[in-house]
């Protein structure tokens, strides 16, 4: 019968088989007792999913649970392992997952309040936790959305509205002086990208060189502000950076508001990354001067260890947070206004919105956010661990020292360092290196371009990573 399909047995019988599988796994994963990545050729891969369309049900719909998800587990990457040290995604907190199956079964939609009751109005406290640790006082606010690409366009959007007060969302970007972005020259491509969405052209993006360590030379960003006003430019926003994606630098946020104040201007920080160092006692001094932003993005599922997707987008002022967008859709959204703001979707893109304020608060109810904070600094840690390693040896160089737990750096063997094509032959050393490792299963790294010279690139995203892993790397890396 069809409403077997939501027979709460069933749901029961499966949910403990996948619930101790995955249990399973993370015991396997944590002891490096499978490979980081069990890499296969797409092509190859893809040879297993040609199957045309099921039609009717498995003749045993608890085996073919089974099968489902070894394929899964045997194929995907393993972020609880050891030696994963590749992208900025984490070993994500078991709690977190089990919060997210809560936010799925549910279904609800976070847009509306009625339609997430419970959602909406954890929503609103994690986002006033959230302020909270910035600094701000109760007057800011914001919300939760997808990713921070998605972010990141809803705060300039927020911006590009202040700058053109109101006019552009209402008649487009039709009268008044060009828009112009000052951005770090490390800053994530989604800045232009927004910049392209927006309508400003990615030319109105100017780029504020920065220095040996990756972090925006404030005196290069007051010249190229005077050069843009002189050329008949509105600077619509100054973006810096607490944790730049390539190698985890913070910008120096506090002279980059002061000079935003001084000359009026909209200071948006992109952390998604690095504002996780807000939560550790240690590293927090990373973010001095992030209070003096006028909007923040801050990416959870990075260095809070959340399942993705869930970005929060603070504004200092709460009035600013209803800048992105100006709409009516009195069929969705209360009529009285001391409702409104209980209605989210007034200010995000996401017309169906999930519930992933569940992700932060159960984890931070259970476990609290000391005990979180201190998974964020064993992180930090372990890349400044892992940076005075690989100085004492002769055969690798750093592209800066780490300030977040990114660390890029060089492997130079003596061979290459004295051959006189030594540029050419370096940069593809360390792709040949990055491969070799990955291939070999115990570890995962990847590589990023800096200044036209090719890095290897390690994001310590497992707290378990010991260093004796950053060990056995430096010397997997040799062998290859």
């Amino acid at each position: 019968m069809l409403m077997d399909l939501y027979d709460p047995e069933s749901f029961r019988s499966s949910g403990h088989r996948v619930v101790e599988a995955l249990a399973a796994y993370l015991d396997s994963a944590r002891a490096g007792e499978v490979p980081v990545l069990p890499l296969r050729a797409p092509l190859e891969l893809a040879e297993q999913y040609q199957d045309s369309l099921p039609l009717d049900a498995a003749e045993n719909a608890e085996a073919e649970v089974s099968r489902c998800l070894e394929q899964i587990l045997s194929q995907s990457i393993h972020l609880h392992h050891p030696g994963y040290m590749g992208h900025q995604l984490p070993a994500i907190l078991p709690l977190a997952a089990l919060a997210d199956l809560i936010s799925s079964l549910l279904n609800n939609s976070a847009a509306v309040h009625e339609m997430a009751q419970a959602g909406t109005q954890i929503e609103r406290q994690v986002v006033r936790w959230l302020c909270a640790a910035v600094g701000w006082d109760q007057d800011s606010d914001g919300i939760l959305t997808s990713g921070g690409s998605l972010g990141n366009l809803t705060a300039l959007l927020a911006a590009r509205n202040h700058a053109t007060q109101g006019s552009a969302w209402r008649q487009g970007l039709r009268d008044g002086p060009p828009l112009a972005l000052l951005v770090s020259d490390q800053a994530h491509y989604s800045i232009a990208r927004a910049a392209g969405i927006l309508g400003l052209g990615q030319d109105a993006v100017i780029a504020i060189p920065t220095d040996s360590r990756f972090r925006v030379d404030v005196t290069a960003l007051s010249d190229l502000y005077t050069q843009a006003t002189q050329q008949g430019k509105k600077v619509m926003a100054v973006v810096g950076s607490a944790g730049t994606t390539a190698t985890g630098a913070f910008d120096p946020l506090r002279a980059m508001g002061e000079f935003c104040r001084e000359h009026g201007v909209w200071f948006h920080v992109d952390g998604s990354h690095g504002a996780s160092a807000l939560f550790s006692e240690r590293y927090r001094s990373l973010t001095d001067g992030i209070e003096l932003c006028s909007s923040l993005v801050w990416d959870m599922h990075k260095m809070l260890f959340l399942p993705g997707l869930i970005t929060a987008v603070l504004f200092r002022r709460r009035e600013d947070s209803y800048g992105a967008f100006s709409q009516e859709a009195s069929y969705l959204f209360a009529r009285r206004p001391e409702e409104a703001s209980f209605d989210i979707g007034l200010r995000t893109l996401e017309c169906t919105k999930r519930t992933m304020g569940f992700k932060l608060w159960f984890p931070l109810r259970v476990h609290g956010a000391k005990a979180i904070g201190q998974l964020v600094t064993q992180t930090f840690d372990l890349a400044h661990e892992f940076a005075a390693l690989l100085k004492a040896q002769p055969d690798f160089e750093l592209a800066a020292e780490p300030e977040s737990n990114i660390l890029c750096f060089r492997h130079v063997p003596a061979a290459l360092r004295a051959l006189e094509n030594a540029p050419d032959r370096l940069d593809a050393h360390q792709l040949q290196v990055r491969q070799g490792v990955v291939a070999s299963g115990k570890y995962f790294l990847v590589h990023t371009v800096l200044r036209n010279k090719v890095y290897l690139r390690t994001t310590i995203m497992n707290p378990r990573t010991t260093v004796e892993d950053l060990k056995g790397l430096i010397q997997a890396i040799r062998c290859d």
